[in-house]
């Protein structure tokens, strides 16, 4: 069962280099992967539980809302483009692994796709960052660093599309 999704699929379509031609089961299992790997961890299950429950409802207000439009939205969109980058390619067929390679299109290296993923992931910790000062100065109820399931953490540190916890 998917998770009711925090980023709207047509979203980094229109505001990243994800194509438009693109099909979307290609791409729709990495925002939830996105979203369950970086921004559970980050706002912590009580808190994300929240925003997912108001955005679902139509109920974001207020500092919920500020917090999804100007740190979520962002940090989702530019992480699931580094995650894209380094999987979007490939297929598992009954055949195997395969990499596609449309004819007319000159296939980047993986050098390049990683420094492109970097780039995409970078952006992403930025906005990790500024979430961090941001609930600093506006404490949200639900927000807490230690919970049963998944701890706020305020050490995230995306890699080229990867995530390490310190």
């Amino acid at each position: 069962i998917m998770a009711e999704l925090l980023l709207d699929s047509a979203d980094p379509v229109a505001k990243t280099i994800l194509g438009g031609n693109v099909d979307i089961d290609k791409y729709i299992f990495l925002i939830e992967d996105t979203q369950i790997k970086i921004i559970e961890p980050l706002l912590g299950t009580e808190l994300y539980d929240k925003i997912l429950a108001d955005k679902a409802a139509s109920t974001l207000t207020g500092d919920y809302l500020t917090l999804f439009n100007d740190y979520i939205t962002f940090i989702m969109r530019y992480e699931f483009v580094a995650e894209c980058l380094t999987l979007i390619s490939y297929e598992l067929t009954n055949s195997g692994l395969v990499k596609k390679q449309p004819e007319g299109y000159l296939v980047v290296d993986r050098d390049e796709t990683m420094r492109v993923a970097q780039n995409y992931s970078q952006k992403a910790q930025m906005y990790v960052g500024r979430f961090e000062k941001w609930i600093g100065l506006n404490p949200l109820v639900e927000y807490k660093l230690n919970q049963d399931e998944v701890d706020a953490n305020n050490n995230i540190q995306l890699i080229g599309g990867l995530w390490f916890p310190e």
